[in-house]
């Protein structure tokens, strides 16, 4: 497996956990987004955040932990927009957490966002296959 590694300032962590209900952002993941602190870390917020071309692949991602097909790593890169600044490119990894006895039920994700200069060739790839579905 290839690693790559990528110069930042900030990694932005969440944690989501869905027995209960609670929902964790860093603060370096709130800034990457755009987000001010005392906003409450929700879905259809960070779904805003994501690029208008990049939500129907962003969200059907964000589904998988609801699967029974869920992947127990996932590593993705998409489009923020933040205000006026225009669209940035990040580089997210998830990791899937399952009930105990099972491969299946997914009952918590944590993962973490870094900012990216661009998308890799394989998300390029990616995004045309999506688009042309």
């Amino acid at each position: 497996m290839e690693m790559k590694l990528w110069r930042t300032e900030e990694v932005g962590l969440f944690d989501v956990n869905f027995d209960t209900g609670e929902q964790y952002w860093s603060y370096e993941l709130r800034q990457i987004l755009g987000v001010e602190r005392d906003v409450p870390a929700e879905f259809h917020l960070l779904l805003r955040c994501v690029h208008p071309e990049d939500r129907r692949a962003f969200y059907e991602i964000a589904m998988e932990p609801f699967r029974p097909d869920c992947p127990e790593h996932k590593t993705t890169e998409f489009r923020i927009v933040r205000g006026d600044s225009g669209a940035q490119w990040v580089h997210a990894e998830r990791v899937s957490i399952f009930r105990p006895g099972t491969t299946h039920d997914v009952v918590r994700i944590v993962g973490f966002v870094v900012e990216i200069p661009g998308p890799t060739v394989h998300q390029r790839a990616w995004q045309l296959v999506d688009i042309a579905a």
